[in-house]
């Protein structure tokens, strides 16, 4: 096998054990309501609660299921019943675009905002105790390589 092979499955299961090792250190940290409320919900609800969060912090409107689609590379009508469950569920909300009857945007409720603000202080604090066991080099060579992971799957998601 070559080099460059086993350099790529070793990146992939490191990626793999990271995603991992972070899920049970989030675990271990939370209450058991915490993790009742997070783990009740899907891989791809959690996804769709981060999109919508990040999609509508500048947007307090909302944004269309139509667009919230795109970003999820889900079809209009899985999404449809993603929300649908979501919004019974009190996660996010459903409302009238005020500019046009039309349409419908959809935002995070007050619920939702929790669930996510939990996720946002664990990563704070464990990417804050990360940094402070790494050079100032080596955490801006992390830092290049994990932005240039992201561009590139972006760029690959844009692609499909």
């Amino acid at each position: 096998m070559s080099e460059d092979k086993k350099n790529t499955m070793t990146f992939q299961r490191m990626i793999c054990d990271c995603a991992d090792e972070l899920r049970d250190y989030w675990l271990v940290r939370q209450s058991e309501q915490d993790i009742k409320d997070i783990m009740a919900l899907s891989i791809s609800q959690q996804r769709m609660i981060r999109k919508v969060w990040r999609m509508t912090r500048s947007r307090s409107e909302g944004i269309m299921l139509k667009e919230l689609a795109e970003k999820l590379s889900l079809s209009s009508s899985a999404v449809s019943v993603m929300v649908d469950a979501m919004v019974r569920r009190g996660i996010l909300e459903r409302q009238v675009s005020p500019d046009d009857r039309r349409r419908v945007m959809i935002r995070i409720s007050g619920n939702g905002k929790e669930i996510d603000e939990k996720y946002d202080r664990f990563f704070d604090d464990i990417s804050a105790r990360f940094a402070e066991t790494q050079t100032p080099e080596n955490l801006q060579i992390f830092l290049n390589v994990l932005n240039d992971l992201n561009i590139f799957l972006d760029k690959q998601n844009k692609e499909k």
